[in-house]
């Protein structure tokens, strides 16, 4: 593709070396142009602009480019493989169908039974109780303490050791506030 580029930028210039050549005045001692020299002149000015106008009627549609790999890998793709993609009326209801960073922490209670419990407040502004071990779409919960919630994430870069890392979700200032 760029060579043939390249061949046709080559062509216009020798076209247009040529017709710069064929319209300079003659030398003194030379002969004077004649009829066939014109004639050569005008298909070669006809040639060159058939060619610019191609050019400039190439389509440029993004989907015009291909990557060869040629043996190596393709630099855009995940090295770890393809990341799930959920559609909106794909995740699980409740807190196993929300992300850690779309999770809200309201408040936390003491129960008898199974000590303390998370209340937290999802994406679409419901209130949830979650205890430790819980699920969510890309985690789960590791601790409860009397004014935070830790998550244990699911990291998926290839450059670190650890493959989980712990988020912590604090009570904000307003809520203990109120």
């Amino acid at each position: 593709m760029r060579l043939s580029r390249f061949a046709l930028s080559l062509l216009i210039v020798v076209a247009a070396m040529a017709t710069l050549f064929a319209q300079s005045p003659a030398k003194k001692g030379g002969p004077p142009p004649t009829k066939t020299d014109t004639t050569v002149t005008q298909s070669a000015e006809q040639t060159m602009q058939q060619s610019l106008q191609e050019i400039l009627e190439e389509p440029s549609a993004p989907d015009a480019y291909h990557y060869d790999p040629q043996g190596r890998r393709d630099p855009f793709q995940s090295l770890i493989g393809p990341a799930p993609r959920l559609q909106p009326g794909q995740r699980p209801p409740g807190p196993p169908g929300f992300l850690i960073d779309e999770i809200k922490l309201q408040g936390v209670v003491k129960t008898r039974m199974q000590g303390l419990v998370a209340m937290i407040n999802g994406p679409d502004n419901k209130g949830y109780l979650v205890k430790v071990g819980d699920k969510v779409l890309d985690g789960e919960v590791v601790r409860i303490t009397p004014t935070s919630i830790v998550f244990r994430q699911e990291v998926n870069d290839p450059t670190r050791i650890e493959r989980f890392r712990e988020v912590t979700k604090d009570l904000s200032t307003e809520t203990q506030k109120k």
